[in-house]
């Protein structure tokens, strides 16, 4: 029975560690999310690197949109990732295109490679 407690809570500690897990965005600060948000991108795999870049085009042009000024903007944009990972963000974003439908996910692809010229 011991050996059962034991095995039970070395499982629970080894569950709330956040080591090999995917990178937690900090917006706390400009140092820290910098630090941490290319640490979140550098997780990604090529197919959800490009969902992660769409998702946060879209996301960049809303908070331009409620913005006022540059610092608000970086300001907006940094707390507003604050929490969360890039797996995360690729997912809404999936979650996002089949509410839409794929054929306005394609409009957006095809703008964004317009948009860089290939």
């Amino acid at each position: 029975m011991t050996r059962v407690l034991v095995l039970a809570f070395a499982m629970m500690l080894a569950s709330c560690s956040t080591e090999g897990g995917p990178t937690v965005i900090d917006g706390s600060n400009q140092e820290a999310f910098d630090r941490t948000f290319s640490a979140a991108k550098a997780d990604l795999g090529p197919k959800d690197r490009v969902k992660v870049e769409a998702a946060l085009a879209e996301y960049r042009a809303r908070v331009f949109a409620k913005a006022d000024n540059r610092s608000e903007f970086r300001r907006m944009f940094r707390e507003g990732l604050d929490g969360l990972t890039t797996p995360a963000i690729a997912a809404q974003f999936d979650k996002d295109t089949q509410r839409i439908g794929g054929e306005a996910a394609d409009a957006i692809f095809n703008a964004k490679r317009a948009l860089k010229g290939s």
